[in-house]
């Protein structure tokens, strides 16, 4: 009998017409496959639920009152032991075309970030935004709503140290870049010609930023993509080099094993163990 092959889904709650969506969480436990949203970023508010959060590779524990950030193609998916409650806050880049602070502040965030216990405002506020996306308001008024709700949760707990304001902007437009081209430039020059800026610039930018240079960031952002095909498919490992626009499955395992070093085939096996 012919294996089933099991390949990452993908999913799109946000309607075409829209750049911003609010909705409450699903009141479910039932466990979801593994997926990515592509086109448009989330944030979620849980205040009520328990069970695991799993992004990328890593699973988190759901103890609200407590949030989650997923960025463009991230890969997920849930496992509840206790119906949650809160929010989900979808939307699409163009959005913040009139907060780009908020943008750039976006890749600060965790997976995970920790909501004040004993502050009920910002459920308040998500309550209220709710209520206007449902009301059909403007976008002009979404956006604000949206702008007012990253710089708030941007300050919560469990943030990445801070970066100086001269490389806040120029970073995010690199992560944004590398999201979107991942599969095709692997070098640091192809990446500072997209920004028009040096490759020592951009160098100067990734070590200020994340304490390493750009080549290290555009491999961090391949490994978490190999990751997530190992993991979270059956695919065989020279179809997973093949999707990753290797020449050769060696030259895979030999990447593989540098950033990790582990082969793919070991990584696979300790999931198991």
């Amino acid at each position: 009998m012919e294996k089933e092959i099991r390949e990452i889904g993908k999913k799109n709650k946000i309607e075409k017409e829209l750049v911003i969506k609010v909705s409450k969480m699903k009141p479910v436990i039932k466990p979801t496959k593994p997926h990515r949203h592509e086109g448009y970023h989330e944030l979620i508010f849980l205040n009520k639920g328990s069970g695991h959060h799993i992004v990328d590779d890593n699973k988190h524990e759901v103890r609200p009152p407590v949030g989650f950030y997923l960025n463009l193609g991230q890969v997920h998916c849930w496992d509840f032991s206790q119906i949650p409650e809160g929010y989900v806050v979808m939307f699409k880049e163009e959005a913040l075309t009139n907060y780009p602070s908020a943008l750039n502040n976006l890749f600060r965030l965790h997976d995970k970030f920790n909501m004040p216990r004993q502050d009920s405002n910002l459920m308040e506020q998500l309550d209220v935004f709710y209520r206007d996306f449902k009301a059909n308001e403007p976008l002009e008024l979404l956006s604000a709503h949206l702008n007012t709700l990253i710089l708030k949760t941007v300050n919560l707990p469990a943030l990445k140290d801070n970066i100086h304001p001269n490389f806040i902007s120029e970073f995010s437009r690199l992560r944004r870049l590398l999201n979107e081209n991942y599969l095709n430039l692997r070098t640091s020059e192809e990446y500072a010609n997209l920004m028009k800026i040096s490759t020592r610039k951009l160098n100067q930018i990734c070590q200020a930023a994340a304490g390493c240079n750009a080549i290290e960031i555009i491999k961090e952002r391949l490994f978490i993509e190999s990751k997530n095909l190992l993991t979270h498919t059956n695919l065989p490992v020279n179809e997973v080099a093949y999707k990753l626009n290797f020449s050769d499955p060696s030259n895979f395992i030999k990447f593989f094993k540098s950033q990790s070093t582990l082969t793919p085939m070991e990584y696979r096996s300790r999931l198991l163990s």
